[in-house]
């Protein structure tokens, strides 16, 4: 098996930790590893590190290849500019078909959290076994715990089957971002999964959905095919970015495909979406407080209280979070977490651009 690791996307829910020049991706939040990294080592016992590939925007390669400096050059994907999982994903299977046709890929973003990951190692053997077997894209499907309108949805087959005590359902539909009603009908209703934007499909059937499906992608992506290994592959590359579409994997290939299956899944993931996702899967000490770094409190509890080096004191706060970003420090109410982004252009308005 293949693995992408999708290292895109600038986490500014989780600032002032997470910042433009090193998005959440990069930073160490829950371990001492950085979530980069722990992607890999939760991968790496099915997955040679030679077919480890990394896609992220070009500026951050310095950080890519600090975290991981075993990685081949020639696994490292720098995009030019973001244009959505669509094109970074047609062309990291590109990239990886013109090395082998036969490849099973796994793509998988690098900023979730998988705490149950034995088990997530079985379902990814499930899935490549279900790859391997034809035309067929599998996806890892969350089991909700909560009617979350954060996330997409999969809706379920009760047609299914079973493959070493896991299930493999197939997929009816995909769902965008619901509202709050619609949300709670689908938890109730057992037949729909988070999509968890994790994917299993072989190089040869993701390329033939694009050219059936996305045909002005995939001509893009038969050239670039065309420059690999030339003197103008990195020309080639910005050319075609500069001509894709922003556009969705979901919203492109997925929406339109035919077999496609879906494992339901219950292995402790979190997108890492905000401070408050941060607390609600880390463990909590005595007083219900999760603490990274040092804290000394009196009367504090169900906090998260996340800080670099410094000591963070406090006294009679209850659901409280405060965060240690070095030049900056946060102290908001738990369940405001999703606000940050307005605090942000906040700090634009006031031109504390520095601080973004």
């Amino acid at each position: 098996m293949y693995a992408v690791i999708m290292a895109g996307g600038s986490g500014t829910r989780l600032w002032p930790r997470s910042r433009q020049n090193r998005p959440k991706q990069f930073q160490a939040l829950y371990s001492d590893r950085t979530l980069l990294q722990e992607t890999v080592r939760r991968i790496e016992p099915l997955v040679r590190r030679e077919d480890i590939y990394v896609i992220a925007n070009r500026s951050h390669e310095p950080i890519v290849k600090e975290q991981l400096p075993w990685l081949p050059p020639e696994n490292w994907i720098g995009e030019p500019v973001a244009k959505d999982t669509a094109p970074a994903v047609g062309i990291a299977a590109t990239v990886i078909h013109s090395k082998d046709p036969n490849a099973i890929i796994l793509v998988t973003p690098a900023d979730h959290i998988i705490t149950k990951e034995m088990l997530f190692r079985r379902l990814l053997k499930v899935a490549e076994k279900v790859a391997s077997e034809g035309p067929n894209v599998v996806t890892i499907g969350i089991r909700p715990t909560c009617p979350e309108t954060g996330y997409g949805y999969i809706q379920m087959s009760d047609a299914h089957r079973t493959i070493d005590d896991i299930d493999v359902h197939e997929v009816i539909s995909f769902k965008e971002k619901p509202d709050l009603r619609t949300a709670e009908e689908y938890v109730s209703s057992w037949h729909y999964v988070w999509n968890s934007g994790m994917f299993i499909w072989s190089a040869q059937t993701i390329l033939d959905l694009y050219k059936a499906h996305a045909p002005d992608i995939y001509r893009l992506m038969m050239r670039f095919k065309n420059a690999i290994g030339t003197p103008d592959e990195q020309t080639v590359l910005e050319e075609v970015y500069e001509a894709f579409p922003k556009i969705s994997v979901d919203y492109a290939i997925l929406e339109h495909a035919d077999n496609i299956h879906v494992i339901p899944a219950a292995i402790g993931w979190s997108d890492l979406g905000s401070w408050s996702a941060l607390h609600e899967i880390m463990d909590a000490d005595e007083n219900g407080n999760t603490v990274v770094g040092s804290h000394v409190g009196i009367d504090t509890h169900n906090c998260l209280i996340h800080s670099r080096d410094r000591l963070i004191a406090t006294i009679g706060l209850d659901n409280m979070i405060i965060v240690d970003g070095g030049d900056v420090i946060l102290v908001l109410p738990n369940g405001r977490s999703q606000d940050i982004k307005a605090l942000l252009e906040e700090l634009k308005k006031q031109g504390k651009e520095q601080y973004l």
